[in-house]
C-alpha cells in the first residue's frame, strides 16, 4: 500500500508521472495491492518510491526505486539508498534496469518491490538487475 497516497501533492505526483510513464502507473498499482507499506517521494526528479517497513533487525528501511526517462523510449530504473550523513548528497546504488520498452509484467514489478521491501537482500535480487549500471542517479 502507498501510505501517503491521500496527500494532495502525492496524488498530483502520481497523476503526472503516470501520464508520462506507464511504468510508474504499473509500479503504483502493484504497490497499492501489496501488504507492504511504501511512500512516494514528491521532491524527487522523476518517479521515486521507497519502502517504509523496518527491516528484520529493527533498522529503518532506506531502499528506494527511481524511474527516470533520459529521452523518449528509454527508461532507467534505479535501486539505491541515500546517505545517512546529514547534508550529504551521496547515493549508494544497488543496480538498475535499462528498459527500451515500458511494457513490464506485474510479476516483474512485484519482484522489484519485494527487493525494495527486503532492504536489497541479495536473495531477493530481481533476475534482470544489472549491478554494474553506467548511469548516474538523478536527484
Amino acid at each position: 500500500m502507498i501510505v501517503n497516497r491521500a496527500e494532495p501533492q502525492v496524488a498530483d505526483k502520481i497523476r503526472s508521472e503516470a501520464e508520462t510513464h506507464p511504468l510508474a502507473r504499473a509500479v503504483c498499482a502493484v504497490a497499492d495491492a501489496s501488504p507492504e507499506p511504501f511512500q512516494i517521494d514528491t521532491e524527487a526528479a522523476g518517479f521515486e518510491i521507497r519502502a517504509c517497513a523496518p527491516l528484520e533487525g529493527g533498522l529503518p528501511n532506506r531502499a528506494r526505486l527511481k524511474i527516470f526517462c533520459p529521452r523518449p523510449g528509454h527508461l532507467l530504473v534505479f535501486f539505491y539508498k541515500k546517505s545517512l550523513v546529514p547534508y550529504s548528497r551521496d547515493r549508494y546504488s544497488y543496480g538498475g534496469l535499462d528498459l527500451r520498452s515500458p511494457e513490464v509484467s506485474e510479476a516483474e514489478v512485484a519482484e522489484w518491490l519485494a527487493f525494495l521491501s527486503s532492504g536489497f537482500h541479495p536473495e531477493k535480487r530481481p533476475r534482470n538487475l544489472r549491478r554494474a549500471f553506467p548511469y548516474e542517479i538523478p536527484e
